[in-house]
């Protein structure tokens, strides 16, 4: 059977059981708790597709599908092992569980299965394999090592002063109570060279291609991101984490192996346990795997949220779109725009808001706080054909140094702002301009004191054979 045929009909019988189900639950046949294996099932088989189908999970969707099961389907496969006796409750930031009725919990299962087929099916209709085109880019290697040493100082020094000031302020909490002093207890000079730093660093980790070279490169951008997960941003540490080991095996050729995969979730889970000690100073509470998960698919509840107070908070849709855009740009843009977190946050516990506590978002609820089911299939399909043309893209280095950016975004959306990646993307724009007018300027002036130093021996001795010649 051609491969375009069996993707047909691989994302129709999906459809055709999502159909089937939802017709079940309309008559009254499938309950509650089958709708709840049911997804379980749904979502643990696309994930395995996007494995499977896309050589090793050798495309962005992979990414994305592992982190969409693991942060709204999480609490779903705890209730399914027997970790989770009722994962339909919001309990995310209550004094109380809040009862979810069934009809908004049918709901929330449709929207996460549905999503997760349409950003899967374009992806799967689309796919051919790519292998990224190396490239000789030996001329602006110097320029580039000569940048990261320059400006990684700068990078330190943020990092360390944010490191700083979290912990002799309250903990990791702070940046959410108090974001604007967080940021200048580094200064702008710092903040703005610390990300040209980081874009140089993924730069060179596109450009290079000695594989010793390459690790060294990935080794200091893992150091100074282990400073980012000690301030507590997990989230972001582990997602830019998952996203390099992705274009690595780009770079390679390599696949995901599912051995190592399963070790690097244990891992992950113990790290991120850790971490959470270290930054809220809570108890320490080892957890398993599956527990971690549990915890991880809290996010459902935020997406449960926006389906049983829709009546609420659905006259702000547009406007939780537009504030997450700008908050992805800048924290301090966004004061007196609606975001869904904030909102919420404030609903669901005003007074651990204050303090700082937060349910964070999910392009789940935004899009269906603004249009519904129907903006959720909408979206659904923009991000597949996104991740989509990113994969076509990433056969170039330009491509995979787009992806450098703005992957870790994108794969976090299950837990992020629907337009964060975008206002990603913007920013990164700025560091890569500065990037460039430093490689520029820095090989202009290598080519000046090149011309300047006079010819070289071996052009010396290549002129006068070429006038011995010219003689005879």
């Amino acid at each position: 059977m051609p491969d375009k045929l069996t993707a047909f009909v691989e994302i129709s019988s999906l459809l055709a059981i999502v159909a089937v189900a939802c017709l079940l639950v309309a008559t009254g046949v499938l309950p509650e708790s089958g709708c709840i294996w049911l997804s379980t099932i749904l979502l643990c088989a696309i994930v395995w597709l996007s494995w499977y189908r896309f050589d090793g999970g050798r495309h962005p969707c992979f990414l994305f599908m592992v982190m969409l099961f693991v942060f709204q389907g999480g609490r779903l496969a705890g209730y399914v092992v027997g970790a989770k006796k009722d994962p339909m409750y919001i309990d995310v930031q209550t004094r109380f569980p809040i009862s979810v009725e069934s009809r908004y919990a049918e709901i929330t299962l449709l929207i996460i299965v549905l999503s997760a087929i349409l950003v899967y099916a374009p992806c799967r209709l689309s796919y051919r394999p790519v292998s990224l085109r190396q490239a000789n880019a030996g001329r602006w290697l110097p320029a580039l090592y000569s940048l990261v040493l320059l400006t990684l100082p700068f990078s330190l020094y943020k990092n360390l002063m944010y490191l700083w000031y979290i912990r002799t302020h309250g903990g990791y909490l702070v940046v959410y109570t108090d974001n604007a002093d967080v940021l200048q207890s580094a200064g702008v000079l710092a903040r703005t060279l610390s990300m040209v730093n980081i874009t140089a660093i993924l730069v060179l980790f596109v450009v290079e291609t000695r594989r010793r070279h390459v690790m060294g490169v990935l080794a200091l951008f893992g150091a100074l991101s282990f400073l980012d997960l000690l301030i507590g941003f997990r989230g972001k540490f582990f997602s830019t984490i998952l996203s390099l080991w992705f274009l690595m095996n780009l770079k390679t050729g390599r696949r995901f192996r599912l051995p190592m995969l399963v070790t690097s979730a244990v891992l992950i889970s113990a790290s991120a346990v850790i971490v959470g000690f270290f930054r809220e100073d809570n108890a320490f509470e080892m957890v398993s795997p599956i527990g971690f998960l549990v915890m991880q698919g809290v996010s459902m509840n935020v997406t449960e949220a926006a389906v049983k107070f829709y009546s609420t908070f659905s006259p702000y849709g547009w406007e939780y779109l537009w504030g997450g855009f700008v908050n992805g740009l800048t924290p301090t843009a966004a004061a007196g725009l609606h975001l869904w977190s904030g909102d919420l946050s404030v609903y669901l516990n005003p007074i651990s808001s204050n303090m700082g506590f937060g349910t964070a978002s999910s392009y789940l609820a935004e899009l269906y706080l603004f249009g519904g089911t129907s903006a959720v299939a909408a979206g659904s399909l923009l991000i597949g054909f996104c991740l989509g043309f990113l994969h076509r893209l990433s056969s170039r280095r330009i491509g995979v140094l787009l992806m450098a950016f703005i992957l870790p975004p994108v794969i976090y959306l299950p837990r992020l702002e629907m337009f964060n990646p975008l206002a990603v993307l913007l920013k990164s724009c700025v560091g890569i301009s500065a990037v460039i007018a430093f490689a520029l300027a820095f090989d202009l002036c290598a080519r000046f004191l090149k011309v300047l130093s006079g010819p070289s021996d071996s052009s010396a001795d290549w002129e006068k054979r070429k006038g011995n010649a010219v003689e005879d």
